[in-house]
């Protein structure tokens, strides 16, 4: 019979014992996956995040795939005049110092231009002065392509 095998009596004759305690370590490990996430000296993302605006939209706009990357040059225009570079607000001034050391650190030598739909034509023309002072020559304008349902 296989209940008289003698693995099965050598567990029969074991004696059951109950567990009642609560073992520490899974809520230790929890506590520190914690405090390590909230401790942490770096709570950003990898993923840039750039100033929303309201772009141009054209028919035909070009794919510019470079254009995500981490290290490229955004320059972006707001609706109401502000300059940010990259995700800083900064005056135009500082733009080709600030241009010069991100293409010292190895970004692509183009700038994108991130400009509102709605903002004066003279703000943006007033950046190019500055950006020539930086010695970047090629300069992106961003635009949207608009949305076909395909119907």
């Amino acid at each position: 019979m296989a209940f008289l095998r003698k693995g099965f009596l050598k567990s029969a004759n074991r004696r059951n014992e109950l567990y009642c305690r609560i073992d520490p370590a899974p809520f230790a490990a929890i506590v520190f996956a914690i405090f390590s996430l909230f401790l942490s000296p770096r709570m950003t993302t990898d993923v840039p995040i750039h100033i929303s605006v309201d772009r141009v939209t054209l028919q035909h706009a070009k794919n510019l795939p470079k254009a995500i990357r981490e290290d490229t040059i955004w320059i972006t225009v707001r609706r109401d005049g502000s300059v940010y570079f990259r995700n800083s607000r900064i005056l135009p001034a500082q733009l080709p110092d600030n241009i010069r050391e991100a293409v010292l650190d190895g970004a692509e030598k183009r700038i994108y231009l991130n400009v509102d739909a709605r903002a004066r034509y003279g703000g943006v023309n007033a950046l190019l002065p500055y950006i020539q002072l930086s010695g970047v020559e090629d300069v992106s304008l961003l635009a949207e392509t608009p949305y076909h349902s395909g119907f």
